[in-house]
Parts: structure tokens; C-alpha cells; sequence
């Protein structure tokens, strides 16, 4: 199942209030959006786009008796969204257009059903960025009329306002996170273009699955290209589908079980991930049509060694997998390792699994199948056996020394 996802950020000044206005409805240039996007961004209640500062002034009068301090809070942002597997998205993997979808009113509803119609006074949804999202402003007044910030958000009424939203949110198939988790979230500026961060997560370098070329004609070639285009967008894009499959099932899987809420966090950011990784195959998968072009032109030409030439391809790309690998077993090797079951749970999150061969075993990159014997891999120039078995003792003894200092009593005067 996808996620619900709403976050929640106070705006504590008039400065504050005209940034984040200017922000939202992109009166300075970003990096980090589309300049050209394929759905435009839509203001559902703030048409002429005032200062969030003054649309809240402007509700504070209406209702408002008391005084209101100048330390007061006035307003408050929400960001509603779902993780990124939640979109329907086209071939090239951009979400479609969400802008008089049933999910934006479902969202206007529930705030305002929360909140009050009339406390509600912006509802910006964004559409420049990879996952579609909204940007929100609530004036904080209560049913008896007060302007209180601080009694309508509390760690209880956020923990229930997660619930209650991921609610909403299920005949759009997104559900709740981990109740209770004790995951800090992100501050909302880290949240914004989380996408584009989220991508850098991904271990290693991204390396497709190579298809391999059907038989070259002598004539109509223009054809045969358009054709073996085709072919090649489909499997490519059923690697990536499969990929999202396996994020989810193991997310569920981590869930299900109480022991391994820390891997929880772990395969939820790499299933945060998977609309970067979507983003990186379209990417890896242009540059690959052009490189069978060439093959394909030069087989015909005869100047080429076609069939060398995707072996080298081949050895290359196993090559850059298993120096990520490398790098990724030195890294879990030098942190905790409590036992076998978590040195092979911390792989998986990483996008390998582990199989038996005979008397030994050999570790398999997930998205490309690239298999690599454990004898063959030295992190660290050394076999992984022994690093791993002094990781687990290292990690035990510490362990066992916090348990110690746990159970020392205060000292006697």
C-alpha cells in the first residue's frame, strides 16, 4: 500500500508569511521544479494570490474578540501528498494531471471539514515538481472562536490528525505509517523536492538489464529501429515496475514484523526512492537506444563487432555493481551488526540478496541479476567471513557493556 502523508509547519512571522507566498506561487525562479511542466499548478481558493499574512489577518477580524499578542501564531502551512507509487503516471514516468481529480477535492474537504470552510484560506496544489502535492494555509482558530495555534496542535491532535487523514486517504489506496514510530520527520524545507534528494539514496549506479537485438534487415531499417525502440521502452520499463514490486513487498514485510522497525525506516526511504529510480532508467534507457542504434548501424556496416561490443557493455556495467557492492558491505561492516539474519536484512535494503551454492553462497543484485560469488568480494581487501563474524562480536560486546551501565544504580554518599 502507499502512504498518506501530511506534514504540518507553523508560520511564526509576516517575513515568514511572504516567503513562503512567494514560494508557493513561484514568484521567484526555482532549481528544483519543472520550467516546463506538463500540468500546471492550480489555486483553488486564493485566486488573486494574496500575502498569506494578510488572508490571515483577514479572517482574524471577522472572528477574532480578543487581542491578538504579536507573538501569536496566525497561520499555519499543510503539505498533503502520498508517496510516489500513489500516481498514476504515463510512460515517461511524470504523474498525469491531478488538477479536478477526486483526490485534490477529497483533500480540500477534509481540511476544511477539520479546520472550518471559512479558516481554510489558500489551497495550492503543485504540479512542476516529480510528485504531485498541496500547499495548504489554516488560520488556527478554535470552535469557541480563539485563535490558539497551540491548542490545535499538539503531539496528540498531530498523531490524530495522521490517522484521520491516512482515513481520507483509502479509497485512494494510501494508508498510515508506523504508528508510535520514533522516525523524527523532516523539516518542511527538507521535505520540499524531496524527490530530487531522495534519488541520491539509490546504492550505486543504476544499470539496466541489456536486451539483446533482434536480427538487423537489409532493408527497411527505419522500421526495424522504430520497432526495436518499442521493444526495448517495454522491457526496460517492466524492470522498473518489478523493482517498485519488491520495494513494497518488503516495506510489508518489515512492517509486519515488531523486531525490525529500525529497517522500517531504511526500506520506506528507499521506496521513497523509486520515483528517482523511474527518473534514472527513462534516463539510462535513452542513452542505451542510442547506443544499440550505433551497434545496429555498425553491424550493417560491418566496421563493428557487435556482439564484442555488448559483452564489453556486459562487463563494464557487472564491474560498476560490484565496486557499489564492495562499498556498501564496507559500510554495514563498520556499523552495528547484532547477527547473520541482520548482516542479510541490511543487503536486502541495499538491493541484494543472498543464495547457497553448493558449499558456498553468492550475492545478487536485485535489479540487474549480476551474481557475485562471496569469495570473489573482498571489502576492505579481505574476505567477508571474518570481518563479519568480529562485526557481530564487536556489536555484542558493546551491546552488552550498555546493558551494564543501564543497571548501574547511583552511587551511595
Amino acid at each position: 500500500m502507499s502512504y498518506a502523508i501530511i506534514r504540518v509547519a507553523k508560520i511564526k512571522s509576516a517575513q515568514q508569511a511572504s516567503a513562503k507566498t512567494a514560494h508557493n506561487y513561484r514568484e521567484h525562479s526555482l532549481s528544483n521544479v519543472d520550467k516546463d511542466p506538463p500540468h500546471p499548478n492550480r489555486e483553488y481558493l486564493n485566486a488573486s494570490k494574496q500575502d498569506y499574512g494578510v488572508l490571515a489577518d483577514q479572517r482574524i477580524t471577522q472572528v477574532v474578540q480578543r487581542k491578538v499578542r504579536a507573538d501569536q501564531v496566525k497561520a499555519v502551512e499543510v503539505i498533503m501528498t502520498g508517496s510516489p507509487e500513489a500516481f498514476k503516471r504515463d510512460e515517461y514516468g511524470r504523474a498525469r494531471d491531478y488538477s479536478n481529480s477526486k483526490w485534490a477535492q477529497d483533500n480540500l474537504h477534509f481540511l476544511q471539514n477539520k479546520y472550518g470552510k471559512e479558516n481554510v484560506v489558500s489551497f495550492t496544489l503543485h504540479q512542476d515538481e516529480k510528485t504531485p502535492h498541496i500547499h495548504a494555509v489554516v488560520v488556527p482558530i478554535t470552535a469557541n472562536g480563539r485563535l490558539s495555534a497551540k491548542d490545535l496542535f499538539t503531539p496528540q491532535t498531530l498523531r490524530e490528525l495522521q490517522t484521520e487523514y491516512a482515513q481520507a486517504m483509502q479509497p485512494h489506496e494510501m494508508g498510515r505509517g508506523v504508528e508510535h514510530s520514533q522516525t523524527k520527520h523532516q523539516a518542511q524545507r527538507r521535505v520540499y523536492g524531496q524527490a530530487d534528494r531522495a534519488a541520491q539514496l539509490v546504492p550505486g549506479p543504476v544499470v539496466v538489464q541489456a536486451v539483446e537485438l533482434g536480427k538487423i534487415p537489409l532493408f527497411g531499417q527505419d522500421e526495424w529501429k522504430i520497432k526495436e525502440a518499442a521493444r526495448i521502452n517495454e522491457a526496460f520499463a517492466q524492470q522498473v515496475n518489478q523493482v517498485q514490486e519488491r520495494v513494497n513487498k518488503a516495506v510489508q514485510q518489515a512492517q509486519a514484523n515488531a523486531s525490525a522497525q529500525e529497517q522500517v525506516k531504511t526500506l520506506r526511504k528507499q521506496l521513497a526512492t523509486s520515483e528517482g529510480l523511474k527518473q534514472a532508467h527513462f534516463t539510462q534507457l535513452a542513452k542505451t537506444e542510442q547506443e544499440l542504434t550505433r551497434l545496429a548501424i555498425g553491424a550493417i556496416q560491418k566496421d563493428m563487432p557487435t556482439v564484442q561490443a555488448l559483452v564489453d557493455r556486459g562487463k563494464a556495467a557487472r564491474e560498476e555493481v560490484k565496486t557499489a557492492l564492495v562499498g556498501h558491505l564496507e559500510g554495514i561492516l563498520k556499523g552495528k551488526v547484532p547477527s547473520n539474519e541482520a548482516f542479510v536484512t541490511q543487503l536486502q535494503a541495499q538491493g541484494y540478496r543472498t543464495q547457497r551454492v553448493g558449499e558456498g553462497s553468492e550475492l545478487i543484485h536485485e535489479l540487474t541479476g549480476a551474481r557475485f560469488p562471496t569469495k570473489e568480494l573482498l571489502p576492505n581487501g579481505e574476505r567477508i567471513g571474518p570481518q563479519l563474524t568480529a562485526a557481530i562480536e564487536r556489536t555484542q560486546r558493546q551491546e552488552q557493556e550498555q546493558i551494564k551501565q543501564k543497571n548501574k544504580g547511583p552511587k551511595l554518599k
